[in-house]
């Protein structure tokens, strides 16, 4: 069983909001366990963003989680974790799982950002190599387009 539960990050608005996509996983875990874990994987890319993803975080609490259903095992998820009050130190976060169906899941948490969890720590371990370059991470950051300033346009060819 592998600890990195996103499959790909679509997204991150640096400080409002991260979406990224999964399956449900097979597993000899509970299936809600793992969209909790899912819906806080999410949440942390948005957390992290704050410090350039440099320190580590805690997953400090669990305000409250709702599971509504349990899709069949590779169901195709979306994964949507956003904040009104995001800060340095971390904070409180909603989250949504959803499939084709509806919702899967909905929890509000709050995650904070330590730092290095030990002296002797040099890099991230919340935010190692591996799960950085397997989902793509810092490419995924969408700059906030300051106000007054026009939105970049695309032309599709």
């Amino acid at each position: 069983m592998r600890w990195i539960l996103l499959e790909k990050v679509h997204s991150i608005r640096k400080g409002k909001k991260a979406v990224a996509s999964s399956k449900v996983p097979r597993a000899p875990y509970s299936s809600e366990i793992l969209f909790v874990e899912m819906m806080a994987q999410t949440g942390g890319l948005l957390v992290g963003a704050e410090s350039d993803y440099k320190k580590d975080l805690i997953f400090a609490k669990i305000e409250n989680a709702t599971i509504t259903r349990v899709p069949k095992s590779g169901t195709p998820l979306q994964i949507e974790a956003w904040s009104e009050s995001l800060g340095a130190e971390g904070g409180w976060l909603e989250a949504t799982i959803t499939c084709a169906e509806g919702l899967v899941a909905r929890a509000k948490f709050l995650l904070m950002a330590v730092g290095g969890l030990s002296a002797e720590q040099t890099k991230s371990v919340t935010f190692h190599d591996a799960f950085m370059d397997y989902l793509s991470v810092r490419e995924k950051i969408v700059q906030p387009v300051k106000q007054g300033e026009a939105r970049p346009t695309f032309k599709i060819q």
